[in-house]
């Protein structure tokens, strides 16, 4: 990419996209920008990482497993404990809107803690990754079946009355293409539960390149909430319920930017008891800063809960 290059085409609608951020360093050996498109309103990052470069980011500790966890002790099993309070809140708001034992499948599913939440609430759960070493461990330790994959390369044997994307869109190299797919799982007047990143919160326009949740590369997309719901009505897809903060996500947006040994990956290599400490007090010493952000619904993270259009 070339230094003085300011316009790109979309990757999403092929329209014309203005530079919004130059990331000041390397990463990875590469210089990386974040462009919005005119037309779509959606951000993503320029240009886009190989498979090779993803599958390098992904691999080593970047989920935290639960077996990983247990063999840290008494510490691993309070930050299980810690994280499952979070995921619980996080899913809230979707699993109220259900009825008992509905059909759920998470996309996506990562360290498998959110998925095995819902299984407790009394829900049908079922996941996918792209990842097999992840679903083989998600089995064994919380029973739950799932697909390896690209969510629209599966063949699903039946539909669904919720799908949730918890921090998945934005890694999503077409996820217009997984929401479409999406929308045809789910049964009349199914439900998808969506958290992302923020990219039009007050955390971005204050630390800029330093935004933990920007995550280059492997963030391929940075959506407003404005460029999430053309994507969602595009599918037939009604918002009814939002919010820009997470009880996961928000808080530690500050924290993890500000010292960046904090980040969750890195904390994970590390396991230092004072590094852990400092993490959960700068989120606590955030949350009034992040719950003002919400209400004027400009915070770090949109979450969002669309339903199916009748036909």
């Amino acid at each position: 990419m070339s230094e003085n290059q300011i316009h790109q085409r979309c990757p999403l609608c092929l329209q014309t996209a203005d530079s919004v951020l130059r990331m000041p360093d390397r990463i990875y050996g590469k210089r990386y920008a974040i462009l919005r498109c005119r037309s779509c309103r959606t951000s993503f990052t320029d240009p886009f990482p190989s498979e090779d470069e993803l599958n390098r980011i992904y691999s080593g500790e970047y989920w935290a497993k639960e077996t990983t966890l247990g063999k840290k002790g008494r510490l691993g099993r309070a930050v299980t404990k810690f994280n499952l309070v979070r995921m619980a809140l996080l899913i809230r708001p979707l699993l109220k809107t259900l009825p008992p034992g509905a059909s759920v499948l998470e996309v996506g599913c990562g360290s498998g803690h959110l998925a095995a939440y819902i299984k407790r609430c009394g829900f049908e759960v079922e996941i996918t990754d792209i990842s097999r070493d992840i679903l083989e461990e998600v089995r064994a330790v919380h029973n739950i079946s799932g697909y390896c994959g690209n969510l629209e390369e599966i063949e699903f044997e039946h539909q669904y009355d919720a799908i949730v994307f918890n921090n998945v869109l934005e890694h999503l190299r077409s996820p217009n293409r997984a929401i479409s797919t999406a929308a045809k799982l789910l049964k009349p007047d199914g439900r998808i539960f969506v958290e992302v990143p923020n990219i039009d919160s007050y955390q971005f326009k204050l630390l800029g390149a330093r935004w933990y949740h920007l995550a280059i590369p492997q963030h391929l997309y940075h959506f407003s909430p404005e460029s999430l719901d053309r994507i969602m009505s595009t599918n037939a897809m009604n918002k009814i319920w939002a919010s820009t903060y997470s009880p996961r996500t928000s808080a530690a947006g500050y924290a993890a930017s500000l010292i960046p040994s904090l980040q969750p990956a890195k904390l994970r290599q590390a396991w230092s008891t004072p590094k852990l400490l400092i993490y959960l007090i700068l989120q606590i010493a955030a949350l009034p800063l992040v719950c003002a952000e919400s209400l004027m619904k400009r915070g770090a993270t949109i979450r969002c809960i669309y339903q199916k259009k009748s036909e």
